[in-house]
């Protein structure tokens, strides 16, 4: 594209573009906006959904109703969980706890040699190739485990008290508001 010094444009069309740059920065203004007013909308769903609804029914000591109007209620308890991307030790740390805790099966292991040998892993170091290792659990897998292991999963008795998760999970416990309709006739 040229720069303006070998170039012409009629007052005309510059009129059309100055249009066409002010309506492009109102529409860019009014998705700002309405990403706003989104945000906005999911922190109320978020607080409805998480905090008002869990403790109304919590007074009642139930976590499910069947309502009139059709709705089924249900309160279902979620985590978040991660593996420490950035920091080695405290990933290291993690691995180490899964796998003292019933996960070993979970972890991937993973080595990758350039120019391999036909030769065993644990000869790699003493014939001088190359490699990288990784350790990972695949993010499903590591939710998976923690619920089994909280006893947040159907059918399973809690092994580990939230206390004795390493703040490394970055564990999240948080609640749902699950509504299914179910249509009176």
């Amino acid at each position: 594209m040229d720069h303006l010094e070998n170039f012409e444009m009629d007052n005309g069309e510059i009129s059309k573009l100055s249009e066409k740059i002010k309506l492009l920065n109102q529409v860019r203004k009014e998705i700002e906006d309405k990403e706003y007013e989104l945000k906005k909308l999911k922190d109320i769903e978020k607080g409805i959904s998480g905090e008002d609804i869990p403790q109304f029914l919590s007074k009642f000591g139930i976590d499910s109703i069947k309502l009139d109007n059709g709705a089924q209620v249900t309160i279902e308890e979620k985590i978040n969980v991660s593996l420490p991307k950035k920091d080695v030790i405290k990933r290291n740390n993690l691995m180490k706890w899964i796998s003292e805790n019933g996960g070993a099966g979970i972890i991937k292991d993973t080595l990758t040699m350039f120019d391999p040998e036909n030769s065993i892993i644990e000869k790699v170091k003493e014939l001088g190739v190359s490699f990288e290792r990784k350790k990972d659990i695949h993010a499903s897998t590591l939710k998976a485990f923690f619920k089994e292991i909280l006893g947040l999963k159907k059918n399973t008795i809690q092994k580990v008290e939230i206390s004795e998760i390493p703040k490394e999970a970055n564990l999240y416990i948080y609640k749902e508001t699950k509504i299914k309709w179910y249509y009176i006739i």
